[in-house]
């Protein structure tokens, strides 16, 4: 629209003399139509008021013009009415142009602003003295209604580029380009008026042309500055409330530039064309008191933003003193420029400070290729990320570990630098590190624990061959519950101590050794073929020898379990296998060392089926009674009868209890199934034929039974449930598991007793059973292990020993009853000795209730190996 209407008011110039002005005049109604309507669609757009202000005064200044045009002109060189028009317009846009800025930057231009526009004002109206108003008063004589008319008119044009200037000076960054554009436009507009009003004194000619082509290209400006204005919002509130664009060239420059010019043509004026008006003298001077109070303004301005600037740098450099994140910064070349106290000082106390040194030069040599990876190398396009940790200098000469984030600002020309974050983590490692320590060390013999052993194994394994060059060698200690009960925790714990210490002093520097339980030490030892086994050899030795200490010697041993390590297994596996070598090993007896071997496994998973299929045997029906006769050897005839559990499994065929009963106890279900056996085996026992006098009825009673407190309450149940009578009930409890010494026991035997059990003490002579047992307890019965009896027809010394026991049984009242008779040898001494009774192969196998009731009734109860029957007849 703008070319095509500069493109008519050429047109016109082809038109008849007198239509000239008309038609020119025509084309600038629809230029600032045309532009008025553009300025009201980007007022609502923005939207701002500001431009639909502007496109009101636009429509204003064409009804004005309208207005003159319809009067008529005035007589005289200058229409009062035609000069005067457009003052109202020009006041509106100044007014819009302020509106533009907004009222929170004009609030925030304060006092300087106000004195910018006061000299943007005085500047441009010496300007239209100058250029106007006096040349036009030099060529003319005017009347007071012209020169008033031209007088408002000029000023009122200076009014509005004033605000142009205003507006350009106060526009933040997001307008500057929309305001120079408006600003031309304005300036455009301004010089139009003037021009219009220098060619009214004259014919429409060349410039009055002009005037009216350079009207239409101010208002295409406008309307560009219109559609390139993205809003006061862009801008944003003025920081703190206050405009800092005094600060800047524009806000420093601009004024005094414009007063400076104005200031020169007044002088070039008065030297080389005419004496100025007085109103431009006084204007000028006016504009000179205001260059001054400007710049007082100005300097206050920069006063009060150098303070600020000041106080927030020491705000901020305090806050990063005080702050726990230090900083560093460095160049393009990775030298540092600027380092925190934090940093700086401990460095320069150690002799190595930290500005002007590259900072791979001044972090541990360790960490030089990583923080030169970090970085980026010497790379200016890396993008850099992430943390860091290295080690700079301490104060005392050691190494701080710092750990840092980067933050990359090369590409901002205000500081054109790498920034890294750096923490102080060197506490922070150290407890870390502690607490590792904690977590894999042993807290009583310093060594590593289970948790790093396991780690340790399984590092081992990864790196294992073909052919095993490492073992597990896994140390049971025995004799550590003892000590604890004799001599005390404390002591117990120096021993333990001393064993750790004993086996790291006799292994290899490169065996690692660990202590994986309370009483379990492990050994990874380094060895080909039978090394392992010599270095068992040497530790069980030293393990063996007494441990000294305030209270007395302790003596300790231990089973030992070694297993290679192989390719492919796994740390628990390898561990699974060491426990069942210690097992066996502690099954063959103190001080034994057993190597792993597949059969162990097997067994291992025989335990397992049996712990699994436990569970439903009752209700399968899988669980029997099995009698053995127990014999008077004085009378040759069956007194009683001993209860023995089966377990006919449909995979294993029939188990004995020594196999199936220590599965029950772990799997605890030993409970139950000693519930069932009271039950069945007085139930059975009761229908048994009686010859002369009632069997006595042997139940054995598994320790762990024992310990649960609920024995008397089973059998109290058991007898009332079958109505077997107690008197005949003999309860047998396994001395060679040791008897605990403690009230609940002691309540429980007697509570039998006073229900007319009878007690037997059963396995004597084998491991923890003693002389001691007989009379704490008040045994009723004794049953000599068969161990004990082994060599008693072959060995004088156990013969004395068995001897012992039965003189000493006698002298108490106690029965013995010999176990496990196998010979007519053994059957001969123990007659000998005085036993009151036997059991055992010689005498009879466990037989079932059928056959057991065939058996005492085909000999009247009476049973002997190859004389059933015959004595007691002659």
């Amino acid at each position: 629209m703008g070319l095509l209407c500069l493109a008519l008011l050429g047109a016109t110039w082809l038109l008849p003399a007198g239509a000239h002005r008309l038609a020119a005049d025509g084309v600038v109604v629809l230029a600032a139509l045309s532009t008025a309507a553009v300025l009201a669609r980007a007022g609502r757009a923005v939207p701002d008021r500001g431009w639909a202000l502007v496109a009101r005064a636009l429509v204003v200044g064409v009804v004005a013009a309208g207005a003159a045009e319809l009067v008529g002109p005035a007589p005289g060189a200058v229409d009062p009415l035609r000069t005067a028009s457009s003052v109202l317009p020009h006041l509106i846009g100044a007014v819009a142009v302020l509106v533009l800025l907004g009222r929170a930057r004009l609030r925030a231009g304060g006092t300087r602003l106000l004195v910018e526009s006061a000299l943007f004002w005085t500047a441009a109206f010496v300007l239209a003295q100058l250029l106007v108003v006096g040349p036009v008063l030099r060529r003319l004589p005017l009347d007071a209604a012209a020169r008033a008319g031209l007088e408002a008119s000029c000023l009122a044009a200076t009014v509005l580029l004033a605000a142009g200037l205003t507006f350009l000076t106060a526009a933040g960054p997001a307008r500057r380009t929309t305001a120079g554009t408006a600003l031309a436009g304005l300036a455009a507009v301004t010089v139009a008026d003037c021009l219009g009003v220098l060619g009214s004194t004259g014919a429409f000619g060349m410039l009055g042309l002009a005037a009216r082509a350079l009207f239409v290209g101010g208002l295409v400006l406008l309307a560009l500055a219109a559609a390139l204005d993205p809003g006061a919002a862009a801008d944003g509130r003025p920081a703190d409330g206050r405009l800092v664009t005094g600060i800047t060239l524009a806000g420093q420059l601009l004024p005094h530039a414009v007063m400076v010019l104005a200031a020169v043509l007044v002088l070039a004026s008065a030297l080389f064309v005419a004496t100025p008006t007085p109103a431009a003298l006084v204007a000028v001077a006016v504009g000179l008191a205001l260059t001054g109070v400007h710049r007082v303004v100005v300097v206050g301005d920069e006063v009060r933003y150098a303070g600020g600037l000041a106080r927030s740098e020491a705000w901020f450099r305090n806050l990063v003193r005080s702050s726990s994140d230090a900083v560093l910064v460095l160049d393009a070349d990775r030298v540092i420029t600027w380092a925190a106290p934090a940093l700086a000082d401990p460095a320069d106390a150690a002799g190595r400070p930290l500005v002007g040194s590259p900072v791979t030069d001044r972090v541990h040599p360790q960490d030089v290729e990583t923080v030169r990876a970090w970085l980026g190398g010497e790379g200016d396009g890396a993008a850099l990320a992430g943390l860091c940790s290295f080690r700079l200098p301490a104060a005392d000469g050691s190494w701080q570990v710092w750990e840092a984030g980067v933050t990359d600002l090369r590409a901002d020309a205000a500081v054109g630098a790498l920034v890294l974050q750096c923490r102080d983590v060197t506490v922070r490692l150290h407890a870390e590190d502690e607490l590792r320590s904690l977590a894999f060390t042993d807290p009583v013999t310093g060594l590593p624990n289970r948790a790093a052993h396991v780690i340790a194994l399984a590092e081992e394994l990864a790196a294992a061959g073909p052919g095993a060059e490492v073992s597990l060698l896994l140390f049971e200690i025995e004799g550590l519950g003892d000590a604890r009960e004799n001599v005390g925790r404390d002591v117990v714990d120096v021993a333990v101590v001393e064993v750790g210490r004993r086996l790291r002093a006799t292994v290899r520097a490169d065996d690692l050794v660990a202590r994986v339980g309370p009483e379990v030490f492990a050994v990874l030892a380094h060895g080909t073929g039978d090394e392992p086994d010599r270095v068992a050899a040497r530790c069980l030795s030293v393990v063996e020898q007494p441990v000294v200490t305030q209270l007395g010697l302790v003596d300790l041993t231990a089973a030992v379990g070694l297993v290679p390590l192989e390719a492919g297994l796994g740390a628990e596996t390898v561990l699974d296998r060491a426990e069942l070598a210690v097992r066996c090993a502690r099954q063959a007896g103190p001080g034994s060392v057993r190597r792993w071997e597949v059969s162990l496994g097997a067994a291992r998973d025989r335990r397992e089926r049996l712990r699994e299929d436990l569970v439903g045997a009752r209700a399968r029906g899988e669980l029997a009674i099995a009698w053995q006769p127990i014999v008077s050897l004085a009378e040759q005839r069956v007194t009683g009868v001993e209860a023995l559990a089966r377990w006919v499994h449909p995979v294993f065929g029939e188990l004995e209890p020594e196999e199936f009963i220590p599965i029950a106890e772990r799997a605890g279900l030993v409970g139950d199934l000693q519930r069932w056996v009271l039950h069945e085996a007085m139930t059975q026992a009761a229908a048994l034929p009686e010859h002369d006098q009632p069997l006595r009825l042997g139940v054995n009673v598994s320790p762990v039974h024992l310990a649960s407190g609920t024995v008397v309450g089973d059998v109290a149940a058991a007898l009332a449930a079958t109505g077997f009578p107690a008197q005949r009930l003999v309860v047998e409890v396994t001395g060679s598991t040791g008897l605990v010494d403690s009230p609940s026991l002691a309540a429980d035997f007697a509570a039998l007793r006073l229900m007319g059990v009878h007690l037997a003490l059963d396995d004597f002579g084998a491991g923890a059973s003693s002389l001691e047992h007989l009379t704490r307890w008040a045994v009723d019965v004794v049953k000599l292990d068969r161990a004990f009896l082994a060599r008693v027809d072959k060995d004088a010394r156990p013969r004395a020993l068995c001897a012992s026991v039965v003189g000493i049984g006698s002298a108490l009242g106690i029965d013995v009853v010999a176990e496990g008779v196998e010979t007519p040898s053994q059957l001969t001494v123990l007659r000998a000795l005085g036993c009151g009774f036997a059991q055992g192969f010689l005498l009879s196998r466990p037989l079932t209730l059928p056959a057991l009731v065939a058996r005492l009734d085909a000999g009247a109860g009476h049973l002997w190996p190859g004389q059933v029957g015959r004595v007691g007849a002659g």
